[in-house]
């Protein structure tokens, strides 16, 4: 079929050509949305900027080196401690943010100088770092500022440290793809070569494209330790500086994700011979699948082998509980890019779930066709989607669950769906075979949390009101049965109700199950009281804290309690308590409409209603004698600071010899003056110009 005009882009017929739903026997090559191309206007792109690609998502990853952005100080801030990229030195990365802080001067009048003073402040601060990375923005480069010779000067008066520029401002592309190519070409030109790592073993790769989000690095450092095989540098996670400028030496270039880093392993093979292996991470099988493929590059195939093995033990079964309660499942994978294509088939061959829409911000064409290939049939592929599009696609799809971030995860949780954040996870790593176990785990978790049911009742509404009148109503029927039965003739007081300890939420409970009360009557009705102590007819030591909505087709509790004191003969001398209710929270009654209420409560709630009215009093005070309340203010304030200004100027009268000075000063500016104003016509005739010109700027407002 023709690509999808969704109905919310009937005003944007463009957007036709970015949404694609695929069916049986189409020839995807024919039908792939429009990727990588500029945001069409008014469309409400949920894109990043091209600044963001290459600090946020690359350069901020790594754990020892200061990340500076010369620019405002927002585009610094926007792009700090947003993602979970741990690091095994204390999360110095996400500890930390680095600004030169332009202000508008500064725009005018350029920031280079502003750089340089940032830069060697970030040095001072932080003695034991040596490496650093600066950053344009959007303003830096409108105005032109040339940050390289800045760069060379800083690097010569230091000496000791190493500086990478990145100069791919925000406006530079049309999403946050351009970061990830600039970043990549400009560290393969400038520093790749440029450090000698150590080899500690016979089998060295790069890790490229994995950015350790909530440890995923980790899990891969575990499995290739176990292989023998050394690291020589993660592009970029838990990756150092120097590790970077070392990858010429590796065998072999593992990349994960291709979006963001498969330039710099096509320029590795390129200009140093280093093959490439693209691997899926997530997921058992495509863990295998890549752990194999690494081991028979090597030759180590039996090695390989023992890590799966090792690992399918440990979580197979685990993985197999949440197969069972998954399995048919819809999901919507909304993120990047090539999460789409690493998800889709972990989640339907491992999980037994269905992907039934995916939208990419950032993915090129190669990435829609990876997943279309992946895909089921029927599913819905957005190119650059908004969030009228999202809601159009929920709709049609009624997805279990949607993977994607936290900002349209705010929107669908308002949706009462689940979501799990596919950016940054909730409870990672997400990576590897444990990995799989843990994104299962928050997905149950997420579907079958019985908060997202509870979040649709509105206590606010129309259904609330209905209950608390209902309530009252027979409420005040109960009290009326109790006096017709009770009789008492003791001189102690009765405690008809007592809750000495109710708790302060409302109980749901569901229109299906039977109210505890009507257990408690049938108890009741054979219970004949003829002791001296206080009788508990109800005892409730443990209620939860939830309010209790009741459905008008349930029995009250004021009904049952009825039907308590008709088989009730009181004939003890002491209190009674028909209802105990002993560790219950201090929940007031309801009190009938036609009861006054107690003095203490009257003069509390007029005490109340003034407070209430205070600030209205007081507005409209200050609005009817403004002028007055100005005046007033006015004289105050100038006597405080004639006070404090006579004061001052006592104290300085009491310095020896600071008079002589001031009167000797005095003296000489008189002499200047006189010189340089009073001697000669010409400067007579300068200073009756600018005597007539701060006049006319006094009294007739000119400029």
């Amino acid at each position: 079929m023709p690509m999808k005009l969704f109905k919310c882009d009937e005003s944007i017929p463009e957007r036709e050509k970015h949404i694609y739903i695929k069916e049986k026997g189409e020839d995807t090559t024919q039908f792939l949305p429009s990727a990588h191309v500029e945001t069409i206007p008014g469309s409400l792109s949920e894109r990043g900027c091209s600044y963001c690609g290459a600090k946020l998502v690359i350069g901020g990853v790594l754990k020892d080196t200061i990340q500076l952005i010369h620019g405002p100080v927002g585009c610094a801030y926007d792009t700090w401690h947003t993602k979970r990229y741990p690091s095994d030195n204390g999360n110095f990365q996400l500890k930390y943010v680095w600004s030169s802080d332009m202000k508008e001067q500064h725009v005018v009048f350029g920031g280079e100088k502003l750089l340089k003073k940032a830069m060697l402040e970030a040095f001072a601060e932080f003695p034991d770092i040596k490496r650093m990375m600066v950053y344009t923005t959007c303003s830096t480069a409108l105005i032109g500022d040339d940050i390289k010779p800045v760069v060379k000067e800083v690097e010569k008066e230091l000496g000791d440290v190493d500086i990478f520029t990145v100069e791919c401002p925000g406006f530079a592309g049309v999403s946050q793809s351009k970061g990830h190519h600039v970043f990549n070409m400009g560290w393969m030109t400038d520093k790749v070569g440029t450090f000698e790592p150590e080899i500690t073993s016979p089998y060295t790769i790069n890790v490229i494209g994995d950015y350790n989000i909530q440890g995923d690095t980790f899990v891969m450092e575990k499995y290739m330790e176990k292989m023998g095989i050394q690291i020589i540098a993660h592009f970029t996670g838990n990756g150092t500086y120097d590790s970077l400028r070392g990858m010429h030496r590796a065998q072999l270039n593992v990349t994960n994700c291709a979006r963001s880093a498969g330039y710099i392993a096509n320029e590795l093979k390129k200009k140093y011979g280093i093959p490439r292996i693209d691997v899926d991470t997530w997921g058992f099988d495509y863990a295998k699948e890549g752990l194999r493929k690494i081991g028979a590059f090597f030759g180590i195939e039996d090695r390989a082998e023992a890590v799966i093995a090792e690992e399918v033990a440990k979580y197979e079964s685990k993985l197999e509980w949440y197969k069972e309660r998954l399995s048919g499942k819809k999901v919507c994978i909304w993120t990047g890019g090539p999460r789409l294509w690493h998800w889709t088939k972990a989640l339907e061959d491992d999980l037994g779930m269905h992907v039934v829409a995916m939208s990419s911000k950032f993915g090129h064409q190669e990435d829609f066709e990876k997943v279309i290939a992946r895909g089921e049939e029927g599913t819905i592929y957005i190119d650059d989607g908004n969030e009228l599009e999202f809601f159009e696609v929920l709709e049609m799809v009624k997805p279990d669950l949607v993977l994607t971030g936290p900002r349209v995860g705010a929107l669908v949780k308002k949706l009462h769906l689940p979501y799990v954040n596919g950016h940054g996870y909730h409870n990672g790593p997400y990576m590897g075979f444990e990995g799989a176990v843990n994104m299962a785990r928050d997905m149950y978790n997420a579907i079958y949390s019985p908060l997202m049911k509870l979040a649709q009742y509105d206590i606010r509404g129309e259904q609330m009101k209905t209950v608390i009148s209902e309530e009252k109503r027979k409420f005040k029927e109960s009290k009326v049965q109790q006096s017709k039965f009770v009789d008492i003739t003791s001189t102690e007081p009765l405690a008809v109700l007592e809750s000495s300890k109710l708790d302060t939420q409302p109980l749901l409970i569901p229109d299906n199950q039977p109210l505890l009360q009507e257990n408690e009557v049938q108890q009741s009705k054979s219970i004949d009281i003829t002791s001296t102590e206080p009788l508990v007819v109800l005892e409730s030591s443990k209620l939860d804290t939830q309010p209790l909505l009741i459905p008008d087709n349930q029995a009250l509790l004021q009904e049952n309690e009825v039907q308590q004191l008709k088989s009730i003969d009181i004939k003890s001398t002491e209190p009674i308590a028909v209802l105990e209710s002993s560790k219950s929270d201090t929940q007031p009654l309801l009190i009938p409409d036609n009861q006054p209420l107690p003095q203490w409560q009257q003069i509390g709630s007029n005490f109340s209603a003034f407070l209430d009215q205070l600030p209205k009093y007081l507005g409209s005070f200050s609005t009817e004698y403004q002028m007055p309340i100005i005046c007033f203010a006015t004289i105050i304030t100038a006597t405080i600071a004639v006070k404090i200004i006579l004061a001052v100027l006592d104290v300085i009268n009491e310095i020896p010899q600071l008079n002589l000075v001031f009167e000797l000063t005095g003296i000489g500016y008189l002499i200047w003056f006189v010189f340089r104003y009073l001697f000669k016509a010409s400067t007579r005739q300068e200073l009756a110009a600018q005597i007539s010109f701060i006049q006319k700027e006094i009294v007739e407002g000119q400029d």
